[in-house]
């Protein structure tokens, strides 16, 4: 009889109910010994969203926590501790399990619901947070405040605390647990970044950065309570802002070597659960799928979606990832920057790789002011992987890729909602895509014309590349909303010769286009007549709808498309 296959702990985050209930576990509590060696008091740990960042803290806390008063006796009790971790990486650290399993108070927080519309209720979310923790704690406090502590809890519990109180509440709770107990404190944060997105989306940032900036300086600086601090998040928000209190916390992103296996699956551990849940067959579908990430030169799977496809295999592979959370600042940030960076964005849609500078810290003030932000965002929040990255300055040059087809189709319905806002809506980028199938070089014209004069801007042309390559890149990132029943491709070899823009269909019998771009050539004194001459005559003579008609296109819609300026005349050629 096969043994049982294993219970997955999918949308569970809390480390004790899944070893109590047997659920499988992939062991990472080397995070545990890494963060106690570490020589920094306080560390901050970016990843992408569910990549396992509240399950890690979750496990640091429960390593790290002195038995609470409903666990019963203290030696009992921190004999049942040690249960949780026997026979996982940490028990045969037995130095550190001597020194700290069961040893230090914890305040462990996580603002991951914190996204509000308004500071108000960002505020009260905060405040909410804090008072839930300063409830589970009161148990332990309460026997040792004095007069003072006592008040102070009170209204953090109450909600009632003044800004002054409550930015301070980190520190007063640290101190306190610190007195109560005679231990120094751990500081465990998850996701401390949310809010600052909502409020950055929303425009109350100044307000929500004053206090989480307040906040954590208060706990995690100069706090002689405190014995370690970790945050996690998806950035790392610019020092000068949120860090600027803090002394040199040490920062370990996707790009750095330390850490790099504490979140998501590596290799070794999606076999072994594979063949635990009897579907090793899986694996290289799995890996298409699901792979194809890099934190510090490792390879690294999604975990949520690897659980979420082997929770119900029998739905087949799937972009489980996709919805998991909110893109609307990364949203924001492409349609502000969508038309400057359609080359790139084409090439990376297209499978091809991209080199550019990353910044580790961004800059929620001057994001769009910044033209490097946008790569760094698509990395940081997991859209993109660094084939290689060498750091340069203060930034690191990586060579940027698409990890893996769940990925691809999410970035590409990412960029496609982000052009259509910026266009004012689907509706344009629909309309043209019908119009070119259906041979109306009319609305093709009248439609493009418009996107143009919206999205495409004279600084664009003028950034270094050719104005034909900026042109080409704008209409093929348009017409990616036809993705999913063409395949649309630019700048490649069919016929005779490279066609500009190439869409064919993925099915047989559906309509297919080609289309030949030209620029005006004002220093050569030409008119848009004759470039348009030239684009006819080339889509003649070089035969590009060749590859079309192989992929069985019903009709190939030929055109010539002249740009100058941001004024397009466009042409239908041949039947």
């Amino acid at each position: 009889m096969p043994p049982p296959l294993p219970r997955l702990p999918l949308g569970t985050s809390d480390f004790r109910e899944i070893r109590r209930q047997r659920w499988y576990y992939v062991d990472k509590t080397a995070l545990v010994a890494d963060v106690l060696d570490n020589s920094n008091k306080v560390l901050l740990l970016p990843r992408p969203r569910r990549f396992g960042k509240t399950l890690n803290l979750s496990t640091l806390r429960y390593f790290l926590e002195l038995p609470q008063p409903d666990e019963g006796e203290a030696v009992a009790a921190r004999a049942a501790r040690a249960a949780l971790f026997e026979g996982l990486h940490i028990a045969s650290r037995a130095d550190l399990c001597d020194a700290h399993l069961a040893a230090h108070p914890v305040l462990f927080l996580t603002f991951k619901d914190v996204k509000a519309a308004n500071w108000a209720d960002c505020r009260a979310g905060i405040a909410a947070t804090i008072a839930a923790e300063a409830s589970r704690i009161s148990a332990t406090l309460e026997p040792h405040l004095g007069a003072d502590d006592r008040e102070r809890l009170q209204a953090l519990r109450a909600r009632t605390a003044d800004n002054a109180d409550l930015s301070k509440a980190f520190l007063h709770l640290s101190q306190c647990l610190h007195r109560a107990t005679g231990r120094q404190v751990a500081i465990l944060i998850d996701e401390y970044d949310t809010p600052l997105h909502s409020a950055f989306e929303h425009g109350y940032h100044d307000e929500a950065i004053d206090l989480i900036r307040n906040l954590l300086s208060g706990g995690l600086k100069d706090n002689t309570a405190l014995y370690k601090g970790v945050l996690t998040g998806i950035l790392r928000v610019a020092k000068e802002s949120v860090f600027s209190g803090l002394n040199n916390p040490g920062v370990f992103t996707l790009l750095h070597t330390p850490f790099s296996t504490a979140f998501g699956f590596t290799q070794a551990e999606v076999e072994a659960l594979l063949h635990a849940a009897d579907r090793y067959a899986d694996l290289p579908e799995l890996e298409r799928w699901y792979n194809g990430y890099r934190f510090g030169g490792q390879v690294i799977y999604n975990p949520w979606s690897v659980l979420s496809y082997l929770n119900n295999p029998v739905d087949g592979f799937a972009p489980y990832w996709v919805n998991t959370a909110s893109d609307a600042l990364l949203r924001q940030l492409l349609v502000q920057r969508a038309s400057a960076e359609l080359p790139d964005l084409e090439a990376l849609l297209r499978g091809e790789t991209v080199e550019k500078l990353v910044d580790e810290a961004v800059s929620l003030r001057t994001v769009y002011a910044d033209p490097g932000a946008v790569w760094a965002f698509l990395l940081h929040c997991g859209y993109l992987r660094a084939d290689s990255a060498t750091p340069e300055r203060r930034y690191w040059r990586a060579t940027l890729r698409v990890p893996n087809r769940e990925v691809a189709s999410a970035l590409q319905g990412l960029f496609e909602t982000a052009l259509a806002a910026g266009v004012g809506g689907s509706s344009g980028v629909e309309h043209l895509c019908q119009a070119l199938l259906g041979g109306d070089a009319r609305t093709v014209q009248h439609t493009l014309g418009e996107l143009l004069a919206l999205t495409l801007s004279y600084h664009d042309l003028g950034r270094g590349r050719k104005p034909e390559v900026v042109y080409q890149a704008f209409v093929a990132g348009l017409l990616v909303a036809m993705d999913r029943t063409h395949e649309v491709r630019s700048n490649r070899e069919s016929g005779f010769g490279r066609v500009d823009v190439l869409v064919r269909p993925r099915k047989a019998g559906a309509n297919g286009v080609v289309m030949e771009l030209k620029v005006v050539d004002t220093e050569m004194d030409e008119t848009a007549e004759q470039a348009m001459l030239a684009a006819k005559a080339q889509l003649i003579e070089r035969d590009y709808a060749a590859e079309v008609r192989a992929a069985g296109a019903a009709v190939v819609r030929q055109y010539a498309v002249v740009f100058d300026g941001k004024r397009c005349r466009v042409e239908v050629v041949g039947a």
